[in-house]
């Protein structure tokens, strides 16, 4: 059976690289999803990842239409109830610091809530070197390593912002790199 890595988009100007780690692992014969917060779908559009996968992106917590599929009725527990691996990339501070306290009020952090205890959980971190530089968002990032989660990232770099330093999202093929070896 094919693993199934479910990918959390947050908003970030990052989010057009998570495009080529989603098609890198399609092309290794992953069971990639893909689930993406509001503020991300201003950056790339689901149409993207529905493209890439084959698979519906789910964007909302809440249903869209009335069916019997378990998907469309709790999109808050499924796909996420059934990954192997669960990646946010990019995670901005923002979503790191609604994982490392447990919140869940958007499709991706209810999906981080409703992974199963042995599914793999990696962030990847990617915001403005001051964001990341703060110390609220170190502390929230080290919890989420005490919880268990694995972190790639973030590197040294230009930033979108013209700025440079810590806080750029890691190169999708040293992502690609990881989730692929804890999956196979």
């Amino acid at each position: 059976m094919k693993p199934k890595v479910l990918i959390g988009v947050s908003g970030c100007i990052a989010a057009y690289k998570t495009a080529e780690v989603v098609s890198q692992l399609v092309k290794a014969d992953i069971n990639v999803r893909v689930v993406m917060t509001e503020n991300a779908c201003r950056f790339v559009t689901p149409l993207t990842f529905a493209a890439l996968t084959q698979q519906h992106v789910l964007t909302s917590i809440f249903p869209d239409t009335l069916t019997s599929s378990k998907e469309v009725i709790y999109p808050h527990l499924y796909p996420a109830t059934e990954a192997d691996a669960f990646v946010i990339v990019p995670a901005t501070a923002n979503i790191i610091a609604k994982l490392a306290h447990g919140m869940g009020d958007d499709i991706v952090s209810c999906s981080a809530l409703a992974l199963k205890p042995d599914c793999k959980r990696i962030f990847c971190p990617a915001m403005n070197a001051q964001m990341w530089s703060q110390q609220v968002v170190g502390e929230n990032a080290r919890k989420l390593l005490k919880l268990g989660w694995h972190q790639i990232g973030p590197e040294v770099g230009r930033m979108a912002c013209g700025t440079y330093g810590a806080g750029r999202l890691s190169a999708p093929s040293a992502i690609t790199e990881v989730i692929l070896s804890s999956v196979l």
